[in-house]
């Protein structure tokens, strides 16, 4: 417990240091010391008695001073110190899901925030978008964050759940005797929104494992911790469930802790049937001293291949198994292209050029620069000329490009009776043209329904954006038909979106297995309007798998060829 506490005392100062504007290299060697100690596999006290901090890797002089004062005083005064300096509004910042030391410190130096209160009010006067590098999706996950740590333990968004759960898992990977992390439940399962972070630790000292846990940095309180199994709150908001096993137990915990109940229910019944015994140290059968290394060997033992674990929920993937007929999953690795990125010319962050940068990073061959359209003002959505202009610019960058092709697409406006934002004559010189709805909300099914339909019916649409208009948990789908918009995708060749921005993960699954079910196709796209949401393709991808999507069924997993042929490109 001791190395943990203190290594929680140096996060602090790291993170105090940030928002308190010093220099990220010094606060930096505050949090890799912090990380040496957290691993250490022996007491802190006795390396220091044997005078042998300076061997502890990161630990210098400065450090090593700030170790002996805090075994001999209990505190550290630099850190009271900055405690002191540093506002307490942004120490409480950085516990809203997705806000870190660096962007708190930015709100209060270029915004002059400095409470969670001011930073909703800034949220929703549409501040924080103005600053460089961030936008409309920000001020959106940040309101999320904010009402997730006011829930305490309410659903959240998978894309806020995730990124706090990988920070969480680096620090539990780097506990001493501990042999592996992996995520669990409905977050391994990539539901869409999920109440609790899951974790199953390999360790051959559970129970001291489980012990440690209140230490962490993100822990807040403890609720309580049972044989193998610790529930916990984070200062972020989320439940944390963490279940402790052996080494020998992992793969039997990991797989029993990841599967819906019916999936579970369902493999054991097969089991049985077969005269499988599931025992805790693994699972035996006739061959003596079978021990499963890994999730594949559980499945095998049944005469059943790998389940993905996005698919384990009772919902036939086992019927499949033994059929024979379970399909491979669309892979993130799969994807070739981003077909509704948006750039600095409406709403987005990134110049064209940016864009293409960051799709080239990426190993893509095309990227679509599909800004909104003039009547969505609010956007700064692009008229007929500027659209024109962008095309031209787009054209000259392509010259310039080895690796990557930029297209000239545009995200029209489906207006208030089903007519389109721009001209036919203009959508036709597009690549890509993306249709939305942005506005009318409030219409009743059959005229947001007949909207879409009409707007389908277009020839030069070749995609309908985010099609239920939902953000998840702040506005609920719009009333809208989606197996009629489906049966006329499938009569017109029109591509549905499944958008992987952390607001939207709309389509989802449901509708995206029958979208695959009627012939559909499917283009799984960022709707990025900054760098950072150029890496949420995987939310997208998560989707895609649980509605069994192949590479297939995905558009933008084929070649820049094959995308040119199926959209009739010169």
């Amino acid at each position: 417990m001791t190395n943990l506490a203190l290594a929680r005392a140096f996060f602090e100062i790291a993170d105090l240091m940030d928002l308190d504007g010093d220099n990220p290299f010094r606060a930096n060697a505050y949090r890799k010391g912090a990380r040496a100690i957290e691993s250490l596999p022996e007491d802190i006290r006795s390396v220091h008695a044997e005078d042998r901090l300076r061997d502890i890797p990161g630990i210098g002089p400065a450090l090593a001073e700030k170790i002996s004062e805090w075994l001999s005083t209990g505190q550290i005064q630099y850190l009271e110190d900055l405690r002191e300096a540093v506002p307490p509004g942004l120490v409480e910042m950085t516990n809203i899901a997705g806000v870190g030391t660096k962007l708190a410190r930015r709100f209060y130096s270029e915004l002059g925030v400095t409470s969670i209160e001011e930073l909703e009010e800034a949220c929703r006067k549409r501040k924080v978008r103005t600053l460089k590098g961030l936008g409309a999706r920000t001020e959106w996950n940040i309101l999320r964050g904010i009402q997730a740590l006011r829930d305490r333990g309410g659903e959240i968004p998978l894309g806020v759940a995730l990124p706090v759960a990988r920070e969480l898992q680096s620090h539990l990977e780097a506990l001493a005797k501990v042999e592996r992390v992996e995520l669990a439940g409905r977050l391994r399962r990539r539901h869409e929104l999920v109440d609790k972070l899951e974790f199953v630790i390999a360790s051959p000292e559970p129970t001291r494992i489980l012990e440690l846990l209140a230490g962490l940095p993100e822990v807040a309180e403890v609720a309580r911790i049972e044989k193998e199994k610790a529930i916990l709150s984070l200062r972020s908001g989320p439940k944390l469930e963490v279940l402790a096993v052996s080494p020998q137990e992992f793969w039997l915990a990991l797989w029993n802790a990841t599967g819906s109940e019916e999936h579970v229910a369902s493999v054991r019944a097969l089991a049985t049937q077969q005269g499988v015994v599931i025992a805790r140290n693994g699972s035996k059968s006739k061959a003596v001293g079978f021990m499963a290394t890994s999730e594949a060997d559980l499945y095998q033992l049944v005469g059943l291949p790998y389940i993905p674990p996005e698919i384990r929920e009772g919902k036939g993937e086992i019927e499949a198994a033994l059929k024979g007929t379970l399909p491979k999953l669309v892979e993130v690795s799969d994807i070739r292209g981003d077909l509704h990125c948006h750039s600095r010319w409406s709403d987005g962050v990134l110049t064209l050029e940016e864009v293409a940068l960051a799709a080239e990073a990426k190993g893509y061959d095309y990227v679509a620069i599909c800004d909104h359209s003039q009547s969505l003002k609010i956007a700064n959505g692009l008229t007929v000329e500027r659209l024109q202009a962008q095309g031209a610019k787009i054209r000259l960058i392509n010259e310039e490009l080895e690796k990557v092709r930029l297209l000239s697409g545009i995200e029209v406006d489906i207006l208030a009776d089903g007519s389109l934002d721009l001209p036919d004559s203009v959508l036709k010189e597009r690549d890509i043209v993306v249709a939305s709805i942005h506005s009318g909300f409030r219409q009743d099914m059959r005229e947001l329904t007949t909207r879409v339909l009409k707007a389908m019916e277009n020839p030069h649409v070749d995609i309908i954006g985010h099609p239920t208009g939902r953000l998840l948990g702040r506005r609920e789908p719009y009333a809208i038909d989606m197996e009629e918009v489906i049966k006329m995708a499938g009569k017109t060749g029109t591509i549905l979106e499944i958008n992987a921005s952390p607001d939207r993960l709309d389509v989802n699954d449901i509708y995206a297995a029958q979208a695959r079910e009627q012939g559909v196709k499917i283009a799984i796209n960022t709707d990025a309007h900054s760098q950072a949401e150029h890496d949420s393709m995987h939310l997208g991808v998560g989707v895609a798998r649980r509605a069994w999507l192949t590479k297939e069924h995905v558009i933008n997993t084929w070649s820049w060829e094959a995308i040119q042929e199926y959209l009739s490109l010169k």
